[in-house]
């Protein structure tokens, strides 16, 4: 028999109304959606009941790795969570991307991924371990937080169990509900309070399995490549930190088999207080803190660390709280009517309350805990004129936004989420080139020169970087969403991949043909990029259809807030905005164009739509999907739907 590398051969499918456990063959899946976001996907789709809201019993909770979890590949540690999501208005399938290594160690027990379905007659945790499920009570674990939870079953389980757990916020099916893993680890749009909805607390992972790769001289010689890329001049924007005073970094902590490291570190506040942070979590508070204290300190920290041990969202939760002061601001509630101590914001006290109060459902708290939009809906007219006019018409906050970047405002138009890594992958070369720019050339070899080379290599042509024109945009944009839905098939690391530009190099423009390098070597499977981001293109195709089926209206539904045709300085919640506040970007030549204050154009908006329409192979009138597109990407079973494609 033929050895097979990068799967397991197996899903485990969990019904906890009925306890029954059963097992899906990975391999009906792999060659057409290899694994991740692409089978979770397909699992969903061969299951899609349209009725069915995120809190029905029968909605599926898909857990997915890639092939290259749990194996030497790079950064390969990556898994999904994917469903129904309570959390988007309205409610629609979409996906959260992990860390840490709860994803390998499902992969060494001996499974590629996990269904559950059906809700369980108590409160219970699933136990896995080395292809061992059990359904265990979990009634002692209900109303702990996450870390509580994690300490408790870690106790009695082992040093060597993983585990995936939601905290009250979860139980009170709060719709920005997280769910956790180790490490810091935590993923978003509210599939915390999908498994509340299960009365699932807790999984636990034991796996002592090996997972080969086809060729290991071929990812050895990878990885050295990748660190000589990122080697010596490299600038990592994520492995930047930024000190907050009275909190003490205790070390770096990495995601299972992580090459380079990112800022995910373990803090200790002056209070004793640890936990792991990173990124945009870090600070979610931090607009208020340095309000109300005039710099950053502990309460900074500390607010983290409580909406991840209460599974509270810090994407969310902030467009929450911006959302209510200006409610306050303008009239529409009063800070009686919050029942928080609004005029304390910045301060401890106010963010133990608000956490508190939105995660046990108390009083306008529950509110609060149906999401943004819900909650504008619930307070009235004016609220949600407010809410409207800040955020996305699915109640997503704004960053590296359409305003500044426009090849972003395709992503944030034709899908209900706005794709972190779709648009990292947008603004990651102009940070670099902002750092060139603002230092003259001290900190970043990005110049214009070598940022243009970059767009032409991974975007399609030198226009994608020209921010005086909106030529090139929607090419880009379509390249993007399609490396991007490839990446989150294999699963590869967004902090890592693609690696776009290269410190060894003279040119210094980076490798988008790695990622397949590495899934050939670790599978054995012969792949090139433009092969593997065909299949990005055929799952991102799978999830139109899924959004079309489920209600989405095609083109009726791909358009962007007012907001952001609407010329006004906005706030700067992103890295892009923090080190280059006058939004400069490189425009046609040596010239230089600022973005702040300014607006997209509506016109050349419906004009790139247009474009980018054509390009999809969707109809331009209606945004539906062409017969011949799903026939050549091979999605013939959609076909017949006349909501999907004509």
């Amino acid at each position: 028999m033929k050895n097979i590398y990068g799967w397991t051969g197996k899903i485990l499918k969990v019904n906890l109304s009925d306890r029954k456990v059963s097992e899906i063959d990975t391999f009906d899946y792999t060659q057409r959606f290899i694994g991740g976001r692409g089978i979770g996907a397909k699992i969903y789709w061969d299951d899609i009941s349209p009725g069915r809201d995120a809190f029905h019993p029968d909605s599926p909770l898909i857990i997915m790795t890639g092939p290259l979890a749990g194996t030497t590949a790079p950064s390969g540690a990556r898994w999904i969570v994917c469903g129904k999501s309570p959390s988007l208005y309205p409610e629609n399938f979409t996906s959260s991307n992990l860390g840490g290594f709860f994803g390998a160690d499902l992969k060494k027990a001996g499974y590629d991924g996990m269904v559950i379905s059906g809700q369980a007659g108590g409160k219970v945790y699933l136990s896995i371990t080395n292809e061992k499920v059990e359904i265990k009570d979990a009634s002692h674990l209900w109303g702990l937080t996450t870390s509580q939870t994690m300490k408790m079953l870690g106790g009695g389980l082992g040093k060597k169990t993983r585990l995936l757990t939601t905290g009250p916020a979860g139980e009170n099916r709060v719709r920005l509900a997280t769910v956790a893993t180790d490490i810091g680890g935590s993923g978003s749009m509210g599939f915390g309070a999908v498994m509340g909805s299960k009365n699932l607390k807790a999984i636990s992972v034991q796996g002592k399995g090996t997972l080969p790769v086809a060729h290991p001289d071929r990812i050895t010689s990878l990885i050295k490549r990748i660190r000589q890329m990122t080697g010596e001049g490299y600038l990592n924007i994520y492995d930047a930190d930024a000190p907050i005073s009275g909190v003490e970094a205790i070390k770096k902590v990495r995601c299972y088999g992580c090459p380079q490291g990112c800022w995910r570190t373990l803090y200790r506040g002056a209070s004793g207080t640890e936990g792991v942070s990173k990124c945009q979590a870090k600070f979610y508070y931090a607009f208020w803190d340095r309000e109300r204290h005039g710099d950053l300190t502990e309460v900074s920290f500390l607010a983290t660390c409580l909406a991840n041990e209460y599974s509270l969202c810090s994407m969310e939760f902030p467009a929450i709280l911006l959302w209510l002061e200006k409610c306050i601001k303008n009239g529409v509630i009063t800070e009686k009517d919050t029942e928080m101590p609004m005029s304390t914001i910045g301060s401890l006290e106010f963010i133990e309350a608000a956490v508190k109060k939105i995660s046990f459902r108390e009083g306008f708290g529950n509110v609060l805990a149906e999401g943004l939009m819900r909650a504008a809906d619930s307070v009235g007219s004016p609220a949600k004129e407010i809410a409207e006019d800040n955020y996305t018409q699915t109640g997503r906050g704004i960053a590296y936004g359409p305003k500044v970047f426009s090849p972003s405002a395709l992503v944030y138009a034709t899908e209900p989420r706005a794709s972190t890594p779709q648009l990292h992958e947008i603004c990651e070369p102009a940070v670099k080139w902002a750092f060139w720019y603002t230092t003259q050339g001290a900190y970043s070899y990005v110049s214009t020169d070598v940022y243009r080379k970059i767009a032409k290599r991974l975007w399609g042509s030198e226009k994608a970087a020209d921010f005086s024109t909106y030529d090139g945009k929607a090419l880009a944009a379509v390249k993007v969403q399609n490396r991007q839905y490839a990446k989150e098939c294999l699963i590869l690391c967004d902090f890592v991949f693609p690696i776009f530009d290269d410190a060894s190099s003279e040119d210094h423009v980076g490798d988008p043909s790695l990622e397949s390098r590495i899934f050939s070597a670790a599978t054995g499977i012969d792949t090139d990029e433009e092969e593997l981001n065909r299949t990005g293109e055929r799952v991102f195709n799978l999830y139109r259809a899924i959004l079309l089926l489920e209600g989405r209206k095609g083109r009726q539904d791909d358009y962007l807030p007012e907001s952001q045709f609407t010329e006004r300085e906005e706030p700067v919640f992103d890295v892009f905005g923090m080190f280059n506040p006058d939004l400069f970007l490189p425009g046609a030549g040596d010239e230089i164009v600022s973005r702040k204050g300014k607006a997209l154009d509506r016109d050349k908006f419906k004009q790139m739509l247009d474009e980018y329409y054509e390009i999809r192979g969707w109809d331009k009138s209606t945004g539906l999907i062409k017969k011949e597109t799903l026939q050549k990407l091979g999605l013939p079973d959609i076909i017949k739907y006349k909501q999907i494609s004509l």
